[in-house]
């Protein structure tokens, strides 16, 4: 018998591939102990590994012949077992050719030998490797390696496909073909009858190409690439009708694809129906939010047609608001309820009017009032009773949203609870198994309680929630995540890949999710407390809102606005945000969690590599950081910045340019120059207004700033939170509502309280100190670096929290033993 220490230099050689020096100390052992049949099975593998299979089965046979009946089938069995190893061996050091032949050589010495898992691993292993030299674009290399696998198994599908591929790219079509029709008799898929039309389409078979794919789309109605090749070999053919058709049904079922909104207005103009071309560059427009251009291609669209589909009014009057030219959305959309005036569509979207930017509180008031009224006529006009009033519905509020309302500065509850009602009733009629209440599971003492949220937005405001679920005792909860954004794994935010991370379960949602199925979901999980934490930003939050999918529902200060709906029990808040009287505010019930109520994550700012005259600022200049977006702005506060500037002509106001465009823009500058010119001055002399950028570029436009002033109206977050990151003395005025108190808030955890102002007009008097002071200003930047450790990373909220699901679940348990519900 072979010792280990002859195994392991016979091993050594055949890594070495001293193959020759392998077979004399092979036949040297066999010489002083032929008994020994591991020497034998090496011996035999050396010449199998050199290709010469013949000679490596005289070796074999003739030890199996020298033994008995028994023996033959011990030894024979010991032979493959040493075999099978050593084709594993070769394919964990990725030597597949040594594997495969190996493992071929194993039939020569047992015909009717199969190991369909070993067989399987060594097909893997190959069609990795061929796959591998596919994308390298080696391709003649990949057609042995797929070759090698057919041997091995001339039923493997992909191996035939792929194989396909690789002559159809060295252009030998006709081998290709002969490959894609071996593998549709092995699988009659829609993707392998698109790879026969790409192949006989270079063959100029066309006729064949056709009905290719014609039978891929058949199988797959999604098939986009199907859709594509076949129309555009239509248009190749210059039959551009059935090219035509085959991208108007494309377009149904993919009506963001550009390609497909490309080629359309393409065929429309090369055969004379400008409308037509116009109509969907204005849908190519629109999509990319280019709306300037959208409306520049609808309204060429509606001179020559006199008309639209409802579908054009929407996007037409979408396009004007995303723009803020308000009175050119009302114009359109009147227009389309004209000519449709059923459609609850366009009625909704009439009543949610409102501007980006307001002239003046005049504006404000006036476009509240219509918001107001047309409300009363929605909800007094709105019927629900057949299957297409359902599907309206549920486009409607798949669409449209009231996210504009709140930044007009008012109470906002009586119009939110009333909009709420409005949904709450639509959503019964609708899917009314989802609005019934969700009874809770008794939790024991050594059960975990289940939380769920579901988000749009973790990509960005997952910023806020990653503390809550990070830090949450995993001894008393479980975290479940429904994630709406329908990312891959692989396009996950950081934000995303830290939630999924400290989460029990992370669900992503593709596309517009099924209501049923998510509701579904949630129960499968037993989650007893669910939180939505931006109702109001995105329409598909309008119907999940007033539906019940938990028994307890909470929102959040993730948008700081009351959800107005009767289905949501518990708003989140914080503490040192909230007013004396924040409880008038709400629908919900209003929880006061300790300090922020969110723990913030600190990141670093990054290293500094620009200079002011890369931001268009003055090196001299006294800089007022004002980087909250244009529309939280209100009119009533644009002198504040002229009265500060009116101090020093060094004093000099930093904005940032809308998402919106030029036009908001603008229009905030309209404003700016009425009331510096009030005050004798020219704006232009002290705004400097920045194109919106990445997040780095933003924070060194931070740290080379010198003081940053917070809106009125609507307070910082994570804009206060990243000027404190770079030592940025935070100016602030506390509002009426929550919204305003965010800065606020962070100033008092912060222990620096010397810029909080309790007026307007204290507040223009610290942020002139602040510019004219400047030991005083380096003194505050001073104690809020020694005290900025306090914002980040706070377990206190995070235990109020947790205090909070229990005694809301006690609280659950108990009125449903009063109730006699358990």
């Amino acid at each position: 018998m072979a010792t280990s220490e002859q195994i392991e230099q016979i091993e050594a050689l055949i890594t070495q591939e001293s193959y020759d020096q392998v077979i004399v100390l092979l036949e040297d052992h066999i010489e002083h102990n032929p008994e020994g049949l591991t020497y034998y099975w090496y011996l035999g593998l050396i010449y199998v590994l050199r290709e010469n299979e013949e000679l490596a089965q005289e070796i074999w046979l003739s030890v199996l012949f020298q033994g008995t009946l028994e023996e033959v089938e011990e030894w024979t069995a010991e032979l493959i077992n040493f075999l099978e190893s050593k084709v594993k061996e070769n394919m964990v050091k990725n030597r597949l050719g040594n594997a495969k032949i190996i493992y071929e050589s194993i039939n020569m010495i047992r015909p009717e030998y199969k190991n369909l898992q070993l067989l399987s691993n060594l097909i893997n292993f190959l069609y990795q490797l061929a796959t591998t030299y596919g994308i390298k674009e080696e391709y003649e290399k990949a057609i042995i390696v797929y070759s090698d696998i057919l041997n091995l198994d001339s039923y493997h599908g992909p191996s035939w496909y792929s194989l396909s591929l690789c002559f159809y790219y060295l252009e030998d079509y006709l081998e290709a073909e002969n490959s894609i029709k071996k593998v549709l008799r092995i699988d009659p898929s829609a993707n392998n009858f698109y790879g026969l039309g790409m192949i006989v389409e270079k063959q100029k078979n066309y006729i064949l190409a056709i009905k290719a794919y014609g039978q891929a789309i058949n199988l797959d109605h999604y098939f986009l690439n199907a859709y594509l090749s076949l129309a555009n070999l239509h248009c190749n053919q210059e039959d551009f009708n059935k090219a035509i058709i085959i991208y108007e049904k494309a377009l149904k079922l993919f009506p963001q694809n550009v390609l497909i909104l490309q080629k359309l207005s393409s065929i429309y103009k090369l055969i004379g129906d400008e409308a037509k071309s116009y109509f969907h560059l204005g849908n190519l427009s629109y999509i990319k939010h280019n709306y300037q251009l959208s409306i520049e291609n609808f309204e060429k669209y509606y001179l020559l047609e006199k008309t639209g589909d409802i579908e054009f009014y929407l996007k037409l009057t979408q396009s004007y608001l995303n723009i803020d030219e308000t009175a050119k959305a009302i114009y359109s959309v009147e227009k389309g309820l004209s000519d449709f005036p059923d459609s609850l569509i366009l009625k909704r979207l009439n009543q949610s009017i409102l501007p980006i930017l307001y002239k003046n509180q005049e504006e404000i008031i006036d476009y509240r009032q219509r918001f107001t009224s047309l409300l009363d006529h929605l909800i007094k006009e709105t019927k629900i009773e057949t299957k297409k009033d359902k599907q309206e519905a549920i486009k409607t509020l798949g669409l449209i949203t009231n996210f504009r309302l709140p930044y007009q500065g008012l109470n906002d509850l009586y119009l939110k609870r009333k909009y709420a009602k409005y949904v709450c009733t639509i959503a019964k009629k609708i899917c009314p198994d989802l609005c019934k209440i969700k009874s809770l599971n008794n939790v024991t003492v050594n059960q975990k309680i289940h939380i769920g949220y579901i988000s749009l937005r973790l990509h960005a405001l997952g910023r806020l929630y990653l503390g809550w679920i990070k830090y949450c005792n995993k001894e008393k909860f479980e975290v479940y995540v429904y994630d709406l954004s329908g990312k891959s794994d692989n396009q996950l935010s950081r934000y995303q890949k830290d939630i999924k991370k400290y989460s029990n379960g992370y669900q992503v949602i593709f596309d517009v999710p099924n209501l049923h199925d998510l509701s579904e979901k949630i129960a499968s999980d037993k989650i007893q407390i669910l939180i939505i934490p931006e109702i109001g930003i995105d329409p598909v939050f309008e119907i999940i809102s007033c539906l019940r999918l938990a028994p307890i529902q909470c929102t959040t200060w993730a948008h700081p606005v009351t959800s107005g709906s009767p289905t949501i029990d518990y708003f989140l808040s914080s503490n040192l945000m909230e007013p004396v009287n924040g409880d008038e505010h709400y629908s919900e019930k209003l929880v006061r969690l300790p300090n922020l109520g969110f723990p913030l994550q600190y990141s670093p700012p990054p290293q500094l590599d620009k200079k002011r005259s890369d931001f268009h600022s003055r090196e001299e200049a006294i800089i007022y950081l004002c980087s909250q977006s244009l529309f939280k702005y209100l009119p009533q506060h644009d002198y504040i910045f002229a009265a500060i500037a009116s101090q020093s002509k060094l004093f000099q106001f930093v904005f940032l340019d809308p998402a919106q465009g030029k036009t908001v823009t603008e229009k905030f500058q309209e404003r700016l120059d009425k009331v510096f010119r009030d005050y004798g001055l020219h704006y232009q002399d002290y705004c400097v207004f920045l194109p919106r950028s990445d997040e780095p570029t933003y924070l060194q436009l931070n740290q080379l700033s010198d003081i940053f002033l917070d809106c009125l109206s609507w307070s910082g977050g994570f804009t206060t939170k990243d000027a404190i990151t770079c030592d940025l003395p935070v100016v602030t005025c506390p509002g009426e509502f929550m919204r305003g108190r965010h800065s606020y808030a962070i100033l008092k955890m912060l222990g620096v309280t010397e810029t909080i102002a309790e007026t307007e007009t204290e507040y223009i008097e610290i942020a002139v100190r602040l510019g004219l002071d400047h030991e005083w200003r380096q003194s505050i930047c001073d104690k809020m670096a020694k005290n900025k450790h306090r914002l980040f990373d706070d377990q206190e909220c995070v235990r109020g929290l947790e205090t909070f699901f229990e005694e809301a679940v006690r609280k659950y348990s108990k009125m449903k033993k009063i109730n006699g519900d358990l």
